[in-house]
C-alpha cells in the first residue's frame, strides 16, 4: 500500500511526538516570609489539571496521527476526526469553565493552541478524503498548524505555573 502523506510529514510528525512529551515544571518559588502560605486558586488548581490530561491525550492522538499518516485514507480520516473532537471538547471545557482575570492570558493561550490544533484536524481530514495523493505543500501546512498548537499548549502550561503565585 502506498503511503497517503510524504516521507517528509512523516518525519514532522515524528519531531511533533518528541514536542508533545511532557514540559519540565518550572521551579517553584521560594515561600513568603508568612506564616500561612495561602492556597492556590482552586479554578487554577483544576485548569492546570485539564492541561495535563489534555496534554496526554493529544500525544496519543499525534502518535496515532504519525501512525495513520503512512496507512490508508481511512486511517488518516478517522484520526483527524478524533483530533478535531478533542479541539472541540477542550475548547467546550474552555466555554464552560471561564478563567479568573489572574490567569485569563493562560486560557488565552490554550484557546488559540485548541484552534490550531482544530485547523490541523480539519486539513488531515482534506488530506485523507482527497481523491489524489496530497503534496508535500498540503502536507507540511497541517503538519505546522499541529505543531503551532503543540507549542500554545506548552505555553499555557507554563504560564498557568507562573500563574499560581498572583492566583490565590
Amino acid at each position: 500500500m502506498r503511503p497517503l502523506i510524504p516521507a517528509l510529514l512523516v518525519v514532522a510528525l515524528a519531531i511533533l511526538v518528541v514536542a508533545c512529551a511532557p514540559v519540565e515544571p518550572s521551579p517553584v518559588p521560594s515561600p513568603t516570609a508568612s506564616p500561612v502560605q495561602a492556597s492556590p486558586n482552586p479554578d487554577l488548581v483544576e485548569f492546570e489539571e485539564r492541561l495535563d490530561e489534555a496534554s496526554s491525550r493529544l500525544g496519543q492522538l499525534v502518535r496515532s496521527l504519525g501512525a495513520a499518516s503512512a496507512g490508508s485514507p481511512r486511517e488518516l480520516g478517522l484520526v483527524a476526526a478524533q483530533l478535531g473532537a478533542f479541539a472541540v471538547d477542550e475548547l467546550a471545557w474552555l466555554d464552560d469553565h471561564p478563567a479568573d482575570a489572574c490567569y485569563s492570558d493562560v486560557a488565552d493561550e490554550y484557546r488559540a493552541g485548541l484552534t490550531d490544533i482544530a485547523e490541523s484536524a480539519a486539513a488531515f481530514a482534506e488530506l485523507a478524503a482527497a481523491a489524489s495523493p496530497p503534496g508535500d505543500v498540503e502536507g507540511q501546512a497541517a503538519a505546522q498548524s499541529l505543531s503551532a498548537g503543540i507549542a500554545a499548549l506548552q505555553q499555557a502550561a507554563t504560564l498557568a505555573r507562573e500563574a499560581r503565585a498572583a492566583c490565590r
